[in-house]
């Protein structure tokens, strides 16, 4: 996907737990959980804590009770302009943050974190998304230090993981639509009409 300007851009939808509506806005795919050396089908974005994104999954009443509720479930859209294909990814979404007691994954967390441009580094030193604009905000320059060392990463940086349970291929170039479920732990394929 880094082949093509913009082709790890992807749309990931979550619902507003207040108005029971659909959010859906664009993250970067920043590749895929690996466990033993070995890619995952886990999905790597990042998100703020202080984000809806977070909020809307972690936040969410049922309407049987008045207590929150995580109702992790999302959608992600990968289009790919070029060759006229998407797949819309389904599955669970999870937060890691320092608190995590996966060590693997809170490694995962520090390299994302270290990976990142200078810029969007900076993001998570900003007020909190949404607020109005104030430039006189104290930043650190490209999230690093005096010495120039990446600082480590703050409390609101989380690493967003999709687990991945069903998968909608389309191929618009000859209309071909395949399903894809996991069942107990195995990946059922089901070509379906488009």
């Amino acid at each position: 996907s880094r082949k093509v300007r913009g082709g790890n851009y992807v749309q990931i939808a979550t619902v507003d737990p207040t108005t029971m509506e659909p959010r859906c806005r664009t993250v970067v795919f920043r590749g895929f959980v690996k466990e033993d050396g070995e890619e995952t089908s886990i999905m790597k974005m990042i998100t703020d804590k202080r984000s809806n994104k977070y909020s809307e999954v972690m936040n969410h009443n049922h309407s049987e009770s008045s207590a929150p509720t995580c109702i992790n479930t999302a959608e992600m859209v990968w289009w790919f302009g070029k060759s006229s294909e998407q797949y819309r990814i389904r599955g669970q979404l999870k937060f890691v943050g320092e608190d995590n007691t996966d060590k693997s994954l809170l490694i995962a967390r520090k390299e994302q974190w270290g990976n990142m441009s200078d810029p969007a580094r900076e993001q998570f030193y900003w007020k909190e998304p949404g607020i109005p604009y104030e430039s006189d905000s104290v930043v650190p320059v490209g999230g690093r230090g005096e010495d120039g060392k990446v600082l480590p990463p703050p409390d609101n940086f989380l690493l967003m993981l999709l687990y991945p349970n069903r998968v909608d291929y389309l191929r618009l170039g000859d209309n071909f639509r395949q399903v894809d479920d996991l069942v107990n732990d195995e990946w059922v394929a089901n070509r379906v009409n488009p």
